[in-house]
């Protein structure tokens, strides 16, 4: 058994739980992810880690309320327990010295991106950071991002403030400067439908463009099948190959997506949520 150490609120509908996971924390590396599983009726649900303490052997990672095991996890508090909590899981993702980083984040991403950015920091590359928020209410996690970030962008509607419109927007603002302000690379941690426009956006630019299928994961193993894609026309598993892949390489990205939905909760449907694949929170 693991037990829940803390349950922040950060949001409505978005929360952070730390779990004591020393086997998993001593691991750990930026990009991967955790399958855990409730209790005995449970069912195997990937999340990304979003922070780990080595010494206090503590692992955290942040989901949105939006099916039925979102739902239980919400009620879970400090000193609860989860049956099961395996990891780290999946290849870290790619770090180096790359120069001027361009990231676009939005729900679970914009706190499991934050090891990421560190990483990248660590290395001296200078940081653009592009947060997509439906509104203020549900904007979150901004003061590490504040910290890293050179530059952070808030895409969180028109409402003033220096916002902008959306994502998009802001990268062709970005893309527009360039190569006179060159990007380097830009990594997405975002909905699907938004790393595929991405990686489309930033492919006539030859901008090497990684996004995170986390969001394409069901089992975790390999052994579902679920996060089957076709990179560089090689097949290749989310969670066993990634979950960061070069989108340019991505192929089909329609058939992904459409996989995707068909593994969303009925609840979610029932509710008028989006499937999480293409939902842009």
């Amino acid at each position: 058994m693991y037990s829940i150490v803390e349950h922040e609120v950060l949001a409505p509908r978005v929360h952070r739980l730390r779990v004591q996971a020393p086997v998993v924390a001593e691991k750990a590396k930026p990009g991967q992810f955790v399958i855990l599983i409730i209790d005995e009726k449970g069912e195997r649900v990937p999340f990304t880690i979003s922070d780990w303490d080595s010494k206090a052997g503590t692992v955290d990672f942040v989901f949105i309320e939006v099916g039925k095991t979102t739902q239980q996890l919400a009620t879970l508090q400090a000193g609860d327990q989860l049956l099961s909590f395996i990891g780290p899981l999946g290849r870290p993702a790619e770090v180096g010295s790359y120069g001027h980083v361009v990231s676009v984040l939005s729900g679970y991403g914009i706190a499991a991106m934050v090891p990421i950015l560190k990483a990248l920091k660590d290395h001296g590359n200078t940081l653009t950071t592009i947060v997509q928020a439906p509104d203020r209410d549900r904007l979150f996690g901004q003061k590490p991002l504040e910290e890293l970030s050179d530059t952070l962008i808030l895409a969180v509607g028109t409402q003033g403030d220096g916002m902008i419109e959306s994502t998009t927007a802001a990268m062709r603002k970005l893309l527009y400067q360039h190569p006179k302000r060159r990007i380097d690379r830009v990594i997405a941690m975002c909905s699907l439908c938004l790393m595929r426009v991405l990686s489309e956006m930033t492919r006539p630019y030859a901008i090497k463009t990684m996004v995170h299928l986390t969001p394409v994961m069901v089992d975790g193993t390999g052994m579902c099948g679920a996060c089957r894609l076709s990179v560089g026309r090689t097949n290749r598993f989310a969670c066993v190959h990634g979950p960061e892949f070069d989108g340019h390489e991505v192929d089909g990205w329609e058939v992904l997506m459409a996989r995707r939905c068909t593994y969303a909760d009925e609840s979610i449907l029932q509710q008028g949520f989006q499937c999480r694949g293409c939902s842009q929170w």
